[in-house]
Parts: C-alpha cells; sequence; structure tokens
C-alpha cells in the first residue's frame, strides 16, 4: 500500500461546524507541497469562522464579532501544510505564534496568516494612504522573515489604531457602554441643527458668484459686517451679497454681526499680545546680557522669499554663577539690510544692539561664517567692529567651518560625481507618477523600510547629506526595479530611467559607500557643534576626536574598506554584474591611474578603488579638518595675550 497522503487529509473542517462555499474568482490559493510533487489546492468548502472567508468582503457587526471574538484556530496538533514558496527551506506554520501574538488568526483557506484586528478595521496604512498589504488583504505565508514581520505589524499606526477600534466595538456590541452618538447631550445636537441652518445662506451666495464668474474678494473684506449703517467701502462681491441676503433672516443677521465683531476684536487682540510677549522677552534676555557683564554677537544673513536681504541678530552670554552657571543663545530680531558691504554690515548690527538696550562695550566675541565681508582682515565686519571693541574677537562658526572641510574634501571626481547621481534620482522620483512606482515596489516587496521616498541633497549644509545619502542606499533594490519598469514606458522618462541605471556602475556603488562611512562620521560632530551649550574649547577637542577616528580608519583601511567593497559588491550583484575597473592607458588625464602592482599588471578592483578614491578622500577630509580648527586653537594664544595684558 502506497505511503502517499491523500490531498483531503490537509483539510480538517470541522463537521460541528456550520459550512460555507469559498470559491470566489480573485482568492489567491496558495500551492502546498505533497510528498511527491506540487499540488494545487482544490476548490472546497471552508469553516465559515475562517477568516480567510471574510477577506475583501463587506462585514457586518455580527461578522465583525465573530472575527474577533469566535475566529477559527486550528486545534495543537493540527497539521500545517508545506508551501511551494517554502519548500527549499521546509518552513510551516508555527502553532506558538498564535499563542504569542493575540491578534494571528491562521486561515485554512488562504494558507497563511492575518492579523484578525486588522482585517475589521484597517482601510488604509502606510506612508499617504497607501494599500494594505499582507496579514490585511493578503495572507502572509513568508514563514522565513515571519518573527521580523509580525514584530513590525504590531508596532505600526493603523494596527493600532485598529486594537482601539475593536476594543471600542466590542464594548458598544456586548452593550457595556453607549455609542458616540448616544453621549452626544441634546443641546449639541441641537447647535448642529442651528449651524447647519446657518450655512446654507452663506454656501448659497458663494454658489451664485461661481455660477455668474463674480470674484468673492473686494480691496477690504475683513472687519465686522455693520447693518446699522452702510459703508461706503467695497467689501466684496461675497460679503454685499451675504449682507443684503441676511436682512431678512433674522438668526442669520445677529449671528454675522456678533460672530464678524468677535473674530475682528480676537484677531487685533491676538496681534497686540503677541507683540507685547515678544517685547516682555526682549526686555528679560537684555537684562540679563548686560547683567553678565559680557557678550558674544552671533550674525547671519539670507535672503527671504520676498527677495529680502535678512539679518539675524542673535546674542551668546552667560547666566547664573558658581557651579550654575550656563551658556545661553538668544534670538534678539530680525533687520533688513540694504548693502552687504562691511562697513553697511557693522551700521546694523551696532544700531541692533544699542536699539534693543545692550551695552556693546561689554561684548567680546563675534561669531560670523567665512564670507569676505564678514571676516576680512581688512574690511570685514569683524575688522571694523574691533576697531571700536577691541575685546571682541572673531571666531568662525565652527559648525561652518566643518561644512567647508566636508565641502573641500568632497571635490574628488568620483565623490562629486556620486553626490551628483543622488540628485538626480531625488528629481527624477520627484513627480507623483514616478514616485507611485517606487511607493508600489516597496509595498509589494515583503520588507518595511524606514522611508519610503528620497530625500534631497542639502545645499548648504554637507553633512546633513548623510540622511540623503543613508536613504537611497536603503531604497536602493526598489530604485533599480521602478527605474527598470519606468524604461519601458514611451515617452522621455523611459530614456531618463535607462541613463540612470547605466550611471549604477562600478565607480558609483564603491563612492557611495564611501561617503556614506565618511558622512557617518561628520554628522554627529556637526550637531554637537551646533548645540548652544558647546564653548570654543570643547568644540576643539571634539574635532580632534574626530580626526583621531579618521586616523584610525586610515590605519586600518585594508579592513575597513574591504567591508565597503563587499556591501558594494552586494549592490552590484542585485545588477548583475561585478565590480570591476574602467580601462586603464599608461597615461591616464581625466582618472587615477595609480601605479599600484610592481609588474605593471592590472590590479584587483579592491586595491584600485581603495588607493584610488578612499585613501585620498579620507587623507584630504582628515587635512581639511586640522587645517580649519587650527585657526581656533590660536585663538586660546590671543586670549591668553590680553588676560596677560589686562591683569
Amino acid at each position: 500500500m502506497s505511503n502517499k497522503r491523500k490531498i483531503t487529509t490537509y483539510f480538517t473542517c470541522s463537521t460541528k461546524s456550520p459550512i460555507k462555499h469559498a470559491n470566489e474568482k480573485n482568492s489567491k490559493i496558495p500551492k502546498i507541497i505533497t510528498e511527491n510533487e506540487v499540488v494545487d489546492l482544490p476548490a472546497v468548502d471552508f469553516n465559515v469562522h475562517d477568516i480567510g472567508c471574510y477577506i475583501n468582503s463587506t462585514l457586518t457587526d455580527a461578522d465583525r464579532y465573530l472575527i474577533l471574538k469566535d475566529v477559527w484556530i486550528p486545534p495543537a496538533t493540527y497539521t500545517y501544510p508545506l508551501l511551494d514558496c517554502n519548500a527549499k527551506r521546509g518552513l510551516k506554520f508555527k502553532h506558538h505564534w498564535l499563542n504569542a501574538h493575540n491578534w494571528l488568526a491562521y486561515s485554512e483557506k488562504y494558507q497563511g496568516a492575518f492579523c484578525k484586528f486588522c482585517v475589521v478595521f484597517s482601510k488604509v496604512g502606510g506612508v499617504g494612504g497607501q494599500k494594505l498589504g499582507t496579514l490585511v488583504v493578503e495572507a502572509f505565508t513568508n514563514y522565513k522573515k515571519a518573527t521580523e514581520v509580525f514584530k513590525k505589524h504590531g508596532n505600526l499606526e493603523y494596527h493600532k489604531t485598529a486594537l482601539l477600534k475593536s476594543d471600542n466595538f466590542l464594548n458598544v456590541y456586548s452593550n457595556k457602554s453607549s455609542s458616540i452618538i448616544n453621549l452626544i447631550d441634546s443641546e449639541r445636537t441641537k447647535q448642529i441643527e442651528i449651524n447647519r441652518k446657518r450655512l446654507i445662506p452663506i454656501i448659497e451666495c458663494i454658489m451664485l458668484c461661481g455660477q455668474q464668474e463674480i470674484a468673492l474678494r473686494g480691496h477690504r473684506d475683513y472687519g465686522p459686517i455693520c447693518f446699522s449703517r452702510e459703508s461706503n467701502e467695497n467689501e466684496g462681491n461675497f460679503r454685499a451679497i451675504l449682507k443684503y441676503k441676511a436682512k431678512d433672516i433674522d438668526y442669520m443677521k445677529s449671528y454675522l454681526e456678533t460672530e464678524s465683531k468677535n473674530k475682528y476684536i480676537s484677531n487685533r487682540t491676538q496681534n497686540e499680545i503677541i507683540e507685547t510677549c515678544g517685547d516682555i522677552i526682549l526686555k528679560k534676555i537684555v537684562k540679563i546680557v548686560n547683567e553678565s557683564g559680557f557678550f558674544s554677537v552671533l550674525v547671519d544673513e539670507t535672503t527671504d522669499v520676498s527677495v529680502k536681504e535678512q539679518l539675524t541678530l542673535c546674542v551668546r552670554y552667560l547666566s547664573g554663577s558658581g557651579e550654575n552657571v550656563c551658556i545661553n543663545e538668544s534670538f534678539l530680531k530680525f533687520i533688513e539690510v540694504q548693502s552687504l558691504t562691511g562697513e553697511n554690515l557693522t551700521k546694523v548690527i551696532l544700531n541692533g544692539l544699542n536699539a534693543c538696550g545692550i551695552d556693546c562695550n561689554n561684548m567680546v566675541g563675534q561669531g560670523y561664517d567665512g564670507a569676505n565681508n564678514m571676516s576680512g582682515h581688512l574690511k570685514g565686519v569683524q575688522t571694523v567692529i574691533r576697531d571700536s571693541y577691541p575685546r571682541a574677537l572673531y571666531v568662525h562658526c565652527a559648525a561652518h567651518s566643518l561644512n567647508l572641510a566636508v565641502s573641500k574634501a568632497s571635490n574628488i571626481q568620483p565623490i562629486r560625481n556620486c553626490l551628483g547621481i543622488i540628485e538626480k534620482m531625488y528629481s527624477f522620483f520627484n513627480s507623483p507618477k514616478r514616485q507611485n512606482v517606487l511607493l508600489n515596489k516597496i509595498k509589494e516587496s515583503d520588507l518595511d523600510p524606514n522611508v519610503k521616498s528620497l530625500k534631497r541633497l542639502c545645499a548648504t549644509r554637507w553633512v546633513q547629506r548623510y540622511e540623503a545619502v543613508n536613504d537611497f542606499i536603503e531604497l536602493f533594490n526598489f530604485v533599480v526595479i521602478s527605474l527598470e519598469d519606468i524604461s519601458s514606458w514611451k515617452d522621455t522618462a523611459a530614456t531618463d530611467a535607462s541613463i540612470l541605471i547605466r550611471a549604477l556602475d562600478s565607480e558609483f556603488l564603491v563612492s557611495l559607500q564611501i561617503v556614506n562611512v565618511l558622512f557617518s562620521y561628520g554628522l554627529p560632530l556637526c550637531k554637537l557643534l551646533q548645540s548652544k551649550g558647546i564653548d570654543l574649547k570643547e568644540a576643539i577637542d571634539l574635532a580632534g576626536d574626530n580626526v583621531t577616528v579618521l586616523k584610525n580608519l586610515r590605519t586600518n583601511i585594508s579592513t575597513e574598506f574591504n567591508k565597503m567593497f563587499k556591501k558594494a559588491q552586494e549592490m552590484a550583484e542585485f545588477l548583475d554584474f561585478h565590480i570591476k575597473i574602467k580601462r586603464i592607458n599608461k597615461r591616464q588625464i581625466y582618472r587615477d591611474n595609480p601605479n599600484i602592482t610592481d609588474d605593471g599588471s592590472t590590479p584587483d578592483p579592491e586595491q584600485y578603488f581603495r588607493v584610488s578614491i578612499c585613501l585620498p578622500y579620507i587623507d584630504f577630509f582628515i587635512n581639511q579638518l586640522e587645517d580649519r580648527f587650527l585657526a581656533h586653537r590660536r585663538i586660546f594664544g590671543v586670549l591668553f595675550y590680553i588676560l596677560i595684558n589686562n591683569s
């Protein structure tokens, strides 16, 4: 007698439970593995308590209650089938998962798992209201990643919302609490009816203006609507028509007079309160600054959306005494400037400080960026101010110095090209149609990346570009698949997508990993340098620690670069090619041609990219940090000289 098990042994429907037929057209029934072959599941009758019978269907309250309280649970002796997608590893559904996750339910119909709470109450999920996927509208069968997927699903916002809705539903369904509608008092209901009644004439006036193509707004369409006198001002078509219509509607007339007056008074009072609070805060800051005995001025300028040059005036000072002393940074005001010369900016800064009531004789420091009009030693702001206030030493903003160091180091051609391609990728996917392709690829996968879209490379803060680079690496596989799909379109986007795919070559992948590592060292330093409690000595020490870490990386470059190279190889394998170097000539003009091997033979790719990209980038980065922060270290010598002369 053959030892083959019959296909019917995989279906253990209880004969005591009511049965209904479940042979829908769109059912995604997986295949299972018998001992000798792959077998498609036949159309059979399933237990009505099986959660699979309620997928993609309209649920009644009775259905919801059944799923939440009486869904079918396989017995401990149930034999779970081996699906073809898990045949290679021999993985089956684990019964103990049902005990570990109280929201998990197994479907005999779909041969997979669902979240019973999300099946009942989740309608959309993910970023931008994406369509739901596994565990909600599709059975989860990838048991290799079960633990990871279950953990992530339990932390999703729409899952938590479904839990709350389930608890509320069960309480209401069991008459343990009243529904929200019944809890609303009668007075509130009356108020809603009155408000709806008041909205009708307002909506009718808007519709009339729209039908007759009449502009709604006038020259001065604000302030209270007054019915006791005729106004000579043009209040606008909408307000005039509404005022005319409300003359014969008493409840509407009284409402418009009262509400518009209250709103007008409220807006005016609010502006006065804001101005008063601002003055109180400014006076408090000025008092503390003058009492501290000395301060430093911090200034930066930028152009706003109205193409006006705005100067931001801040002060840095000490408060408290003894062990309770602390460093503070406070914003004072915005000042519009007409000229960006050093002399004019100096006048604006000093006049701004005097207008706030701060004694400039107590100024001991200046903090600006490195632009010539600010830091110039002849006619820069710092020089002109020191002519009048010699104690006001100039310190180049440490965070800006770090930004310049990273910017200069990233001028190496492969690194510059790599960042340019990432920016092109962002620009390409920065359209709804292409972004939807990327989102759909993410949704169709079993992975749940932390980000759903590419970020733009920050134009001014280079170390902030780490986030954009890191997000691109996380979404790399989805970006490649999306580009391949778009390249088959019948428009210009297909050509752009094909060009971008070809740009993902060996040099780009290796440079991408190098940039990600180097930027990761600069990001923490940048955040620390921008903290308000940091002092100059601590900033220099932090930069020195960063240089030490980079030098250790440089010393162990063979081991560290091997890790970067392996990650680049994994990305290359996804693109179906191996990391290789470009053609090398004896005389090379546009890219590095290092003489690595003694016999003149072609070096291996790892060795080539380590010498031609990684090492120069690290060395340049270290030199830039040392050169720029060495200037900050010299300031201590100046301070020592001042203290000696004043003692």
